[in-house]
């Protein structure tokens, strides 16, 4: 699926929603295009999903025109490429990173989330046709938000990462959500966002959690 393609039907999906099923609460916002998808070069080895482009500052949005901004330098891009995709043994040119939202809110949705849960369905529909031109490729997920939305549950990453509550470290036992748990079909392995990362639990294990993730097998 071309990048024009998806950036068409995202539109069409924005637009039907708009018309449809908006919510004064959080009203859709469709004075900017949605965002492409980020394509790296190379052979594509790893899925990035992200939830949605809507940062707080309402004037730099219109800055944004790639997936998590990594067409731009940035503590995220770092992130990605320093820690994830080193750990993994890759570079950036084997990322492909796209957000479920492609399209812009007025707030930012993760504090209203039932207008995500609604607006749901159609943007997954039209996620799902685009990585599976990946089908090789392990899939991430960056964030709580896009965690719910996807696996449909109350489950938070360090559950993946085998958090302990009373010593409050992992206990190693790292998993993932398997594709017939989550609304992708394909195995999906939870992230935290790169803020979450002052939290000495997932500062602590991002390196063992992203060696589990290089030595399974999706």
């Amino acid at each position: 699926m071309e990048v024009d393609a998806i950036i068409k039907t995202s539109k069409e999906i924005r637009d039907k929603l708009k018309r449809e099923l908006d919510f004064m609460e959080n009203p859709i916002d469709d004075t900017l295009d949605p965002v492409k998808p980020y394509w790296g070069k190379g052979e594509i080895k790893l899925i990035i999903i992200g939830q949605d482009p809507t940062i707080k500052n309402e004037e730099r949005r219109k800055n944004i025109t790639c997936t998590l901004n990594l067409d731009k330098k940035g503590s995220l891009k770092k992130y990605i490429e320093e820690d994830i995709c080193f750990g993994l043994g890759i570079t950036i040119e084997n990322v492909y990173a796209t957000n479920i939202f492609k399209y812009f809110y007025s707030e930012r949705p993760a504090t209203t989330f039932n207008v995500m849960q609604y607006h749901l369905k159609e943007n997954i529909s039209l996620l799902v046709d685009e990585l599976n031109q990946f089908q090789n490729a392990k899939i991430i997920t960056l964030g709580e938000p896009v965690l719910r939305l996807l696996v449909g549950s109350s489950r938070r990453v360090r559950y993946f990462w085998d958090y302990n509550q009373e010593t409050k470290i992992s206990n190693g036992n790292y998993s993932f959500s398997p594709g017939t748990n989550n609304l992708l079909g394909r195995d999906i392995f939870p992230f935290p966002h790169q803020p979450s990362l002052r939290k000495n639990f997932y500062r602590d294990h991002r390196h063992q959690y992203i060696e589990f993730v290089k030595n399974t097998i999706g």
